[in-house]
Order: structure tokens, then sequence, then C-alpha cells
């Protein structure tokens, strides 16, 4: 057991000093990919860049870090850097525009003045209907996501003594697990952001460039708060959140 802990050690020993200058170098590729920045974040790391006019981007990166690739236009992707992609000369990562299907399209006749106290009042927000509003049975059971499944299913013990859990943690199986489910969870998040308005209200209202939106709720995701105003359908709160956010978040990015 203890020479199994000894190579543990040296082995995270390594990686942490042979992973702390080595950055992820490569190229996006996407249809009318010119003029857009995609935003570039090193999960793992807390570090953030874009590519630039040609699709070309680097970031600090070492072996079994997350990226996140996101953009307004086209599909989130999240990768697990592995050594062969940090030695890869010629990295490729293709995007895929974002398809959306319109069941029904509603025309708005509200025109969005730029006060967000005036804006407000004419906001119209439906009502949730499921089961408990409607008064009907229903089951309050939240189902797990699959990367929850998939930590269970590692960390499940087979009795006083969980091996498959210890196997895990040692191989490093559970971490990289977890780290997918807080991925899944954050990717969930932003998305959920992006859909409680429409794109006009944050390019109009808000003034943040279009491309932005997707990294402007990145930078809302850092405030707590902001999960639990998703989570309990606060619109109004929402609203004065994301007023008082774009201004500092506009300083920071030095838009005008």
């Amino acid at each position: 057991m203890t020479r199994i802990l000894l190579i543990v050690i040296l082995l995270f020993m390594s990686t942490n000093i042979f992973g702390q200058s080595q950055r992820l170098k490569g190229v996006i590729v996407a249809d009318s990919l010119e003029g857009f920045a995609i935003n570039i974040v090193n999960y793992t790391k807390k570090i953030g860049t874009t590519n630039d006019e040609r699709g070309a981007f680097e970031i600090p990166a070492a072996v079994n870090d997350s990226i996140i690739f996101s953009s307004v236009q086209y599909e989130v992707i999240s990768i697990i850097v592995s050594e062969r992609d940090l030695d890869n000369q010629n990295f490729q990562l293709k995007l895929y525009p974002v398809i959306q299907k319109l069941d029904q399209v509603n025309v708005s006749n509200i025109n969005l003045s730029g006060s967000i106290e005036k804006d407000t009042k004419d906001i119209k927000v439906t009502p949730v209907v499921n089961n408990k509003t409607l008064g009907l049975p229903y089951k309050d059971i939240k189902q797990p996501t699959r990367a929850e499944r998939r930590i269970y299913t590692a960390t499940a013990s087979n009795g006083i003594l969980s091996v498959d859990r210890i196997i895990n943690t040692i191989s490093g199986k559970l971490k990289k697990l977890k780290n997918n489910k807080a991925i899944e969870d954050l990717k969930t998040l932003i998305q959920k952001g992006e859909q409680s308005f429409s794109t006009t209200f944050f390019v109009d209202a808000l003034e943040l460039p279009e491309n932005l939106i997707t990294d402007f709720m990145y930078y809302c995701a850092e405030d707590d708060y902001f999960k639990n105003l998703l989570e309990n359908s606060k619109k109004i709160s929402l609203l004065e959140f994301f007023k008082q956010k774009a201004i500092s978040y506009k300083k920071h990015k030095e838009i005008d």
C-alpha cells in the first residue's frame, strides 16, 4: 500500500512540474468563422482566451485539463486535454452551427427603450404550467443526470469497503468524472441564462455585442447568486442582476 501511495505522489508531482508551462495550440475550423471570437475557457485553471481572425488560438493547459469552446453561433464543445493534443502541431477543433427549431414564432410589438425600469413593465412573464401548478398528481423527484449516474457507478459500494471507489480514485477516473459533471452543470447554467431573455434584450437593453453574450454568461456564473435566480425563476431580480453585471462586465472588457 505504501508503494502505491509513493507512485501516486510521484505521478502527481511530475504532472504538476511538467504541466505548468505547457500550452494547447491549435486552429478552430467552422463555417463562417471569420469575424467571430470563440470563447475558449480552461475550466480547470479558470483562465480563458479567444481565437484570432484565422481561428488560431493558444491557451495554458496540462494533461486532463477541461477546455470549453463556446459562442452564440456554434454548439458548445468541451474536451479533456491529452498528451497527444499538447504534442500535436496541427491540432484542429471542428465547430458546428447551432440549429434552432421553433415550433411557433411569436412576433412582439414591444419596442425596447433601453431603460430597464420602463422595459420591465412591458415584459410579460408566462407562468409555469405543470402537474403541480394544475393540482394534478406529480412526483417531485429530480432525475440524476448522465454525469451523476456515472459518478454513482464509479463509487458504488459492494460491501463495507468499496473496491471500485479506491481503484477509480487512484486511477484518476473519479476526479475526471467529477470534472465532467462540473462542466455539464456549468454548460446547463450558461444555456439557461442565455435563454432567460431574448437576444434583443442583451443587445439593445444591456448594450452587449451579440458575440459576447455567452462570455457574459460565464462572467455572471462566477456569482453564486446567478444560479439561485435561474433555479427559482426570479425574472425581475434576474433582470436587475444582469443590469448591474453588464456595467462591470463592459468595464472589464473595455466596451464603451
